[in-house]
């Protein structure tokens, strides 16, 4: 990890920095030839205050068990788990094979390949689709020892129940930008900059107490609805200005589904090929939400290990929260 001048690195209104980048893109912040966008907020020192704020020694896991979505969401295909056995070696064990894995079929991080910029027909810092579809430019392997510091979660189905406005998670209800810092407020939590960021919308825990034909019937990509935060340009600078490092949610897409692919303004777009800021989807935080109302702290260490995958476009968080 390299040292970091925050106090260097340029407000969202004085994005983009270079002539030729798009408009509200930080390509070329961190360098012509960056790959982990905002992980770069990522610091050793940041590490450090992370570890400090360990107190209870309790460990979340973040990821949601393979298979966890029954049937699998956005039409993809369940995870096949067999156990090799040694037997033909005359030992007695076995090996486990994933078939047709998809590395996004549960709690993930979306890597700076997952999506381009539709304007700039180009991925995060330029990155040429040919680039991504033949090569390792952008590959998930980028992070997979980078993903450590301070995280912060913002219990935003909480304030909203509690303000008298509950949102209906399997509905593509919106989480305004006055909604997160209302809840930061009420939580008394401060963003500082590098910041792992992680929102409670309530969606996977509606999701897992719904019947199972209720599950089969929003599985089909265009039959899923759900809540997520609002795709506005207020939210990104928003984000950018308080140098987050990435944002994780409980819910499918971060941003309310069904989004529209041809939306240049939609929040994918904005954030992963615009600001290299990672999302992260389908999370596990209720258990670590009601420690942190229990304690009131709402602010911990996070440890995530992507997947060793040179080249690889998403990967399983790994994640856990420790207090």
């Amino acid at each position: 990890m390299a040292r970091i001048d925050f106090s260097k690195i340029p407000q969202f209104a004085q994005l983009p920095v270079k002539p030729d980048a798009p408009p509200d893109s930080n390509w070329g912040v961190f360098g012509d030839d960056d790959e982990i966008g905002c992980i770069n907020f990522l610091t050793e020192e940041g590490v450090v205050e992370a570890a400090r704020l360990v107190q209870k020694g309790k460990v979340f896991r973040l990821d949601t068990p393979i298979n966890y979505a029954s049937p699998p969401l956005f039409d993809r295909e369940p995870v096949r788990h067999v156990k090799k056995s040694f037997e033909s070696l005359g030992l007695l064990g076995y090996d486990d094979v994933l078939d047709s894995y998809n590395t996004q079929e549960g709690s993930q991080w979306d890597g700076l390949g997952h999506v381009g910029n539709l304007t700039a027909r180009a991925f995060y810092n330029g990155t040429s689709n040919d680039e991504i579809k033949r090569g390792n430019k952008l590959g998930i392997h980028n992070w997979a020892a980078r993903f450590v510091g301070r995280g912060v979660l913002i219990d935003a189905f909480r304030y909203r129940q509690e303000s008298g406005r509950p949102v209906n998670p399997l509905r593509d209800e919106r989480y305004s930008l006055a909604d997160l810092k209302a809840a930061l407020d009420a939580q008394q939590t401060t963003l500082k900059p590098g910041s792992i960021l992680l929102v409670r919308t309530g969606w996977m825990g509606a999701y897992m107490a719904a019947t199972a034909d209720e599950k089969r019937a929003m599985a089909p990509l265009n039959k899923l609805k759900s809540c997520g935060i609002e795709s506005s340009r207020e939210v990104v600078a928003w984000l950018w200005d308080n140098r987050v490092a990435a944002i994780g949610t409980d819910c499918p897409a971060v941003e309310p589904w069904p989004w529209d692919f041809r939306d240049s303004g939609a929040l994918h777009y904005r954030t992963l090929s615009l600001l290299g800021l990672p999302l992260g989807e389908q999370f596990v935080l209720d258990p670590l939400a009601a420690d942190c109302a229990d304690d009131k702290r709402y602010e911990f260490m996070l440890v995530s290990v992507p997947l060793h995958l040179v080249g690889g476009i998403a990967s399983p968080p790994n994640a856990v929260a420790i207090k």
